[in-house]
């Protein structure tokens, strides 16, 4: 049965929503945020982008099979983006109102700075691109040194020959593209950069524990944690935004004008 210790509050809650996979993650913190937390549950789940009708049951299953209860929780966590815009909006109600009903702190996870920690290789390029259609991924470049990471670009979306024009060429380490922006694009990826490396897609897709991961390294870096300042980062506007800015410029209103 859980604890029903109630100033027990070690448990960190974790998602990603931002693809069409549904990952939830409950971790155990340590004493602090440089201490290494430990992995208690964890599910991915190929939702097809349906995250509105299974998430809340599937935090339910994670608590219950990692044997804790709401009254456990002492952190949040939810990637931000880039990604799926309804994905996105789903995973940040969701967690913003466990966050305030439970008065809970919530850390939002950039998506990509998660996904770099899929792998850890001591000395790499670390590449994680998401498929952002409209012939466009959503990707940053990140790269290791002795295991420690250092972030080369900001989270970019572009077609995936400007991604890949930022590597670093002279560096001569090897470079490990991840998401499923590299399966899209993999053969223009191998023909601009023919030593890349791909992962295979169980380390690939977002993970929560890497959020997790992430969220313990933002807080020891003095991240905030109001829920009400968290928002999602969309990078670009939702298709049906820029099909109205262009009907707005056609009737000659100013972009975001109702026609």
């Amino acid at each position: 049965m859980p604890s029903d210790t109630a100033t027990d509050k070690s448990i960190l809650l974790a998602a990603d929503t931002s693809t069409r996979y549904c990952t939830v993650a409950v971790c155990r913190m340590g004493g602090d945020f440089h201490a290494p937390i430990k992995l208690l549950a964890e599910t991915v789940v190929d939702r097809h982008r349906l995250h509105s009708e299974r998430l809340i049951s599937t935090v339910d299953w994670a608590l219950k099979e990692a044997d804790v209860t709401l009254r456990h929780l002492g952190m949040l966590a939810i990637s931000n983006g880039p990604g799926s815009f309804t994905g996105l909006r789903i995973g940040s109600a969701a967690w913003k109102g466990l966050a305030l009903a439970c008065r809970l702190p919530l850390v939002a996870v950039p998506t990509l700075d998660a996904m770099s920690r899929l792998t850890a290789p001591a000395d790499a390029l670390v590449v994680p691109m998401l498929d952002a259609r409209m012939n466009e991924v959503f990707g940053a470049v990140y790269r290791y040194d002795g295991g420690v990471r250092r972030k080369l670009t900001p989270d970019m979306v572009c077609p995936v020959e400007t991604l890949l024009a930022a590597i670093p060429l002279e560096s001569g380490l090897p470079v490990i593209v991840i998401g499923d922006g590299a399966e899209r694009f993999e053969a223009a990826i191998r023909h601009a950069r023919p030593e890349a490396v791909f992962m295979p897609p169980t380390l690939s897709m977002p993970r929560a524990s890497t959020v997790a991961l992430e969220a313990m390294e933002m807080l020891a870096a003095g991240a905030g944690t109001d829920p009400g300042s968290q928002s999602p980062l969309y990078l670009r506007k939702s298709q049906p935004e820029m099909v109205r800015d262009v009907q707005a410029a056609n009737a000659g209103g100013a972009p975001g004008e109702k026609a």
